[in-house]
């Protein structure tokens, strides 16, 4: 379905006057807002990969950072990773099931 441009332009300015009317949604204080400027950090998770072997991937992260045969392999890349990150390193079972926080 083709929108004319006045039709589109109609929307847009709409939207646009919603936007400008609404308050901004923050959950945060504004002092806690500038200190939390940087990224933030998130732990570095050991865990099986879907296709074989294991992976190496940030905490919540869909695409793993590397992919390993063994499990020690990925364990040491990830405790390489996590201490020049000032992170930590969370390894699972196959099940997936945690198996200990390093």
């Amino acid at each position: 379905m083709r929108r004319s441009f006045a039709k589109h332009n109609k929307l847009l300015s709409t939207y646009l006057n919603n936007m400008a009317n609404e308050e901004p949604k923050t959950d945060k204080k504004p002092a806690e807002k500038e200190e939390s400027g940087t990224a933030r950090k998130r732990r570095q998770v050991v865990s099986t990969h879907p296709d074989g072997g294991w992976q190496v991937k940030p905490e919540g992260a869909p695409i793993a950072t590397k992919r390993f045969k063994t499990k020690a392999e990925a364990d040491e890349y990830a405790k390489i990773l996590a201490s020049k990150q000032g992170t930590s390193v969370v390894r699972k079972k196959k099940d997936g099931k945690l198996q200990k926080k390093l």
